[in-house]
This record gives C-alpha cells, structure tokens and sequence, in this order.
C-alpha cells in the first residue's frame, strides 16, 4: 500500500493555470469549463473511485449543495465538462478520491495558503468535509499573532466565479492612479467659502470648533459633550476649514503625482466634521462651499485628466438633517415630526435600537437608519420614470464621475442592482465602487450571499483585503509564497474587470496610517484612543526611517499590481496616526509637523509617471513568482501590443540582497530583451533573460522596476 507521502505527490490539480482548468479564472454564465485532476498513471491502481464534487449556493447560507460531476478517465489523470450555471453565482468544487480499501481523501485548497496548488488531505486527520465542503482543523490552521495582518483562512473547495455576461466597468477606473481626500483636512483655500459656511452653521444652531491653527491636531480625548468626566463623549464638530476651492487649487499637485481618480469623503451639508451624518444630499456643506463650487472643482479636475468620486451615504443619514429633523433645525417636518413628514416612511419606529425611538446604525442614535426598500426613499435616491431625477443622478449631471457606497454591505443587493441601473442609465460611464471589507465574491451579510462581484450592482471594490495581505507581508506575518498565492487567487476569483477596477489602499478614513503600522511594526487597533496615541507618539526617528524604506517597497508593489493604486491624501508625505480621528489631520502644506516623518512623496511621483504612461502596468497580463520566503517578482507585459514596454518588478523585503532565476516562458514572448533597463529604485539591482528564464538581483528592502524599453534609472 502507497504512504499518504506517495499519494500526495501523484496528485495534482491547480484552478490559476490553464492546463488544470479552462479557462481559467472566473467565467461568464453559460461558458462551458473544462476541469482536470492529475493522477499519475502508476497512481490509478490505488484507487476505487475518483469523483468531482460541485457546491453551489442553495435554500440555506450556512451549507453548499453539493453535487457529483461525471470524470473521465484519460492518460494522466481524469477530466470532467461542466456548464458553468445560467444565473450569476459563486460554486466551489473539490475532487473525492477512494482507495481501494474504501478509505476517502479529498484534493482541496491547501491549508497554509503558499501555492495555488491544492493538497490530497485525510478526513478525520486534516479536517472533515461536511455541507459545507471541506473545513479544516485546528491544527493544520496558521494564525498570525495578536495584532498582524494576514490572508483570510482557506476556502471550502477550489472557487470558481460565475458572473453576468456583459458585465463591463468604466474604461477610465481601470487601472488608473486614485488620491483620497478627507475634505475638511486638505486645504483651506480662498477664506470666503469658510466664512459663509461658519455664518450658514450658526444660522441653523449648529455647533462648530474651528482650529485656529491649521497644524494643529484633531480633538479626540472626548472630553466635551454630555457624558460627565467619568463617561466622556467624543463629538466630531471640530473643523480646520478645508474647501472644495482648496481642493481645486491643489489640482496641480495631484496632477504632479500622476492622479487619475479622486475620492471625496462625504461633501454633502452634515452636523460632523466627517459628514457621514447626511443632512441634505442635495447641497454641498457650505463649509467646503457651494454646488456651484463643486462644478468648478469637477470642470477644473477634468481638465487635469481628473475625475471625481463622491461618497455616498445611503444606508443612514443624520439625525439633524431635513429628512429626520431631530432636533427642529429645518422648518419641513422631518421623519420624527411624525407621518405628516414625507420622509417618515424612510425610517423605521417599529423596531427601536436601545436607547432611541427608532432604529439606528450600529446602536448611534445621531445615525437613525433608512429602509433602503421603500418606495419613496428610492424615487428620491434613483428618480422614476415619469418624476424628477434623482440625487445621484444630480450629482452625475453636476460632474461627478461616479461614487463610492458607504457600508455597501448593509445595502441589500436588489436595491444596489437599482443603484446601478440609476446611475448607468443617467451616465454609462459612471463608477460604482463599494466600501466592502473582506472577499466581495464570498461574503456573507444580513442573512445572504452577496453578489457584489457578479455583474449586477458594483463595479468593485475597496480592497482590504490586499491591505491586510501587503502590510502582512512588510511585518513578517506572511510570507511571499503566500502573497503570491493570494495575489493569484484574487484575479483568478474575481471577474476580470472588476478585478482591474479594485481600489487598491494601504490606508483610508477608517484604518490606522501605514506609516505608522510599518514604524511601529503592528497594527494599532488593540488600542484605544490614548494607547493609539501614546504608540504613535513614541516612534522614534530610526523606526520611522524604518517604515518609511517599507512603505517605499510596498507603494512600488501596490503600482506594479493589476487594479486601482490609491494614496490616502497626505501618505506621501509621511503623516503618522491611528485610527479615527488621527488618521484625519490636516495635510502638512508648509514643512515638517510632530506627526509626519520622512517624506517619500518623490517615490509617488516617479511612480505615477511611470504607471501613467505604461499600458502594461495599467492594464496588462500579470504573473507573481515567489523567489523565496522574502522576495517575489511581479512581471507585467504589454499583451499584443508589439511596442508597448514590459517590465520585471523584484521586491525584496529582507535586509540582504537576494539573487536568483526564475521562469517566465508562460508570459514572457520571444521579444523579451535580454538586458532589461532599471526604471526605478535599481541601485543595486539587476534583470537579465533569455528564453523566458529571468536571472535576477533584488537589493534589500526594495520594490525595483526594470523595463524593456524604459531609460537609465
């Protein structure tokens, strides 16, 4: 009888590479798609029986309903045809392999998550496989330690995604640079605009703070508002007085940085100093300024080649808004005047949250939730055949590119399948990008699958989880046999153009800096505010010089990958902080402040330059080669364009230099150069090939980039 050893080695089967599965990679509905199990020959004997095993979504989100593929024999191994389903769906599948002696194993996703290539593992001893699919132990489980990043656990069975046919998003997203702005904290601009916003706050009783000083830090002790010195109450009504004619003087600047794409956090008029507490969709707060002033942001951006992303807030608004009215600022009855109100039916009195009369997001009475299905809030939100055009139609008219979709989780999928018809239907164009956490192709919320990724509501997605992944790989916690793999199964699972329109973030509004995660060398939200604080404080020079040569290595990696690079405004620059409210200080214009570190703005913009003028990096064929624990190669290629630059990027985040070879005969063409030119941050560092085989030297602590066609470094 064969050991467990030998039987694991004669069997094979990988979902990224074609000769396993074809075609690879997520599917159109209806595309027939042919799987393959390597058995080697000698093997076959051991075995009484060898069965695919399909899981699809069914009545229940807890368990898959399973299925048995015909497989048939041929030299090598075995061979099923399957039809992928007519509606758009997410389905697993792994292979069930029966000894002679009746024992099972299953070949499934391996446990450790360093190759594409699954692993031949025993019920009862690896794991069990169940409704589920195929779950593993305890045991066979890696868990980062307490407060790193890292990849999400293996998945049930190998995954393969079927979307709409004829999904398509916006030509101009794909691939292209993206800068993130919190518009309060970017820049003041003319003083006029935030005068008047001051004066229109007053007139409606509302409080502000402003910081006199525009380097100051953002309040965040909590030692304001109703609860008491021993229940302190975090208010967010402190205000620098950043302006959406700020933001346009600054265009240059983004422009200098290769921008592309630029996000706003919420710019419609709010109580808060963030403005996810919407109190009129309809009219930009006039602290930032006024609808006329965003049109002239938006004809000015696209002039630079900008187009602009707003935040839209859908799931909740203020409860100090003209919908809700709590507190009596508007003179139209809002929802808690009662059901004279045009808007109460938005909101639900039925089913309180503690602490309020109404239900709320997430327990905050400020944040009363809307019913997303509710006819009249919908006519308002998306317009009507026969009736005015909706909001986001409005904002489309007025300049906006698209949007972003605050909590897109909490917005159910046949309401998002509206949005999109909304917003398509008013511009064709028009970006949809969805503020969701983990794996949109698999995630689970308020009692469903979502579908996110399908082809029916999203164009994509941010993407945190490459997030967690890169940091993870800066800080030790995961290495790049499991980058690589997780790099591979990201595209190989999410459709195509979805995949080139992800918005790729190392920090946002609503994470710690990466700055400061890299300095501080793990994450900051065991945390609370003072410890956050306090850590953040302590960082020496030295640590900071430290994150500041990782976070050059990983914003090289970030534009080297498939998707949308985007800066959180102020990254370049060195800001430091945690989570909110640190991560939300005003952009450091006139020199060096206690919360910036080495600037690195430079990298950024040589970076851009090249992304910008490369078809390869924006939108060509991708392949991740790990070159051992610490290094990995990306090569990106210009597909059939037979002049366009193809280009080797090695990263390397040990402190010694790494040298190698690896193949790339299955990307690679016979034009590929032997001598590749250094492009950026090459000292040190070098590319030579020939037949497809790259010889290599990857410097420590670096992303370098040769090209086929670029000049001297």
């Amino acid at each position: 009888m064969a050991t467990i050893e030998e039987l694991r080695m004669s069997v094979a089967h990988d979902p990224c590479r074609i000769e396993y599965r074809e075609p690879a990679g997520a599917v159109p509905t209806g595309t027939p798609v042919t799987l393959k199990l390597r058995v080697d020959e000698f093997a076959k004997p051991w075995f009484s029986e060898v069965r695919l095993l399909v899981g699809e979504p069914g009545g229940s989100i807890e368990s898959l309903e399973w299925r048995v593929v015909p497989l048939e024999e041929e030299r090598g191994g075995y061979r099923a045809h399957m039809q992928a389903s007519d509606g758009p769906r997410v389905a697993f599948y792994a292979f069930e392999l029966v000894l002679t002696g009746g024992e099972s194993f299953f070949y499934v996703p391996r446990a450790d998550g360093r190759s594409t290539m699954g692993e031949l593992v025993v019920s009862g001893v690896d794991g069990t496989w169940g409704d589920d699919g195929w779950s593993y132990a305890d045991h066979r489980i890696e868990k980062p330690s307490s407060g790193q990043y890292g990849l999400e656990g293996p998945k049930p069975g190998f995954q393969l995604t079927v979307y709409e046919s004829g999904f398509t998003t916006p030509e101009w997203l794909s691939g292209a640079i993206m800068y993130q702005i919190f518009p309060d904290r970017f820049a003041r601009g003319r003083r006029g605009a935030l005068e008047k916003g001051l004066a229109a706050h007053a007139s409606m009783g509302r409080p502000v703070r402003l910081h006199s000083d525009w380097n100051e830090e953002p309040e965040w002790e909590g030692t304001f508002g109703d609860g008491g010195e021993d229940d302190p109450v975090y208010d967010p009504i402190d205000f620098f007085g950043g302006t959406l004619a700020g933001i346009r003087e600054k265009l240059p600047y983004l422009a200098s940085l290769g921008v592309e794409v630029l996000y706003l956090n919420p710019v419609f008029e709010a109580r808060s100093n963030h403005r996810y507490d919407t109190a009129d969709y309809e009219r930009i707060d006039p602290l930032l300024g006024t609808n006329g002033d965003f049109r002239k942001l938006a004809s000015a951006a696209r002039k630079q080649g900008i187009s602009i992303l707003l935040d839209a807030v859908l799931s909740h608004t203020g409860d100090d808004s003209r919908y809700f009215n709590a507190l009596g600022t508007y003179d139209e009855p809002g929802a808690i005047q009662g059901s004279d109100s045009p808007y109460f039916a938005w909101y639900d009195f039925e089913h309180p949250s503690e602490g309020a009369s109404y239900r709320c997001w997430w327990g905050y009475p400020a944040l009363p939730e809307v019913d997303e299905r509710n006819g009249s809030w919908q006519r308002y939100m998306f317009g009507g055949a026969n009736g005015p055009r909706g909001v986001l139609a409005q904002w489309l008219d007025r300049g906006a590119g698209g949007f972003r979709l605050d909590v897109a989780d909490e917005i159910p999928d046949e309401v998002l399948e509206e949005l999109r018809e909304s917003v398509k239907s008013a511009k064709p164009d028009a970006a949809i990008i969805g503020e969701v956490w983990e794996d949109p192709t698999t995630k689970v919320s308020y009692g469903s699958r979502r579908t996110y990724a399908l082809g029916g509501s999203l164009d994509s997605v941010m993407n945190y989880p490459l997030r967690a992944a890169l940091l993870g790989f800066a800080l030790q916690s995961v290495d790049a046999y499991q980058l690589c793999t997780f790099l591979k199964l990201q595209q190989s699972n999410y459709p195509s153009a979805f995949y080139r329109c992800a918005m790729n973030l190392l920090s946002s509004h609503d994470v710690e800096r990466v700055r400061s995660v890299l300095a501080f060398g793990q994450s900051l939200k065991q945390f609370d505010r003072f410890g956050q604080y306090e850590a953040v404080s302590a960082i020496t020079a030295e640590q900071d010089e430290a994150g500041a040569q990782l976070q050059r290595m990983l914003v090289g990696l970030l534009y080297a990958l498939p998707g949308s690079p985007c800066i959180y405004y102020g990254d370049e620059r060195g800001m430091h902080g945690g989570g909110d409210p640190f991560c939300r200080a005003t952009f450091p214009w006139d020199g060096a402040r206690r919360d910036c570190g080495v600037d690195v703005t430079d990298a950024y913009r040589e970076l851009g330059a090249i992304r910008k003028g490369s078809d390869a990096l924006r939108e060509g064929p991708f392949a991740c080669y790990a070159l051992g624990p610490d290094a990995l190669a990306v090569v990106r290629t210009a597909g059939e364009s037979e002049d366009g630059a193809s280009w080797v990027v090695l990263v390397n985040r040990s402190d010694r230099a790494v040298s190698g070879a690896f193949d790339a005969a299955c990307i690679l063409t016979a034009r590929a150069p032997r001598e590749w030119k250094p492009a950026h941050e090459c000292d040190g560092g070098r590319v030579t090939s020939e037949s497809g085989i790259v010889l290599y030297t990857a410097p420590p602590r670096r992303a370098v980039y040769f090209s086929s066609s670029a000049g001297a470094c």
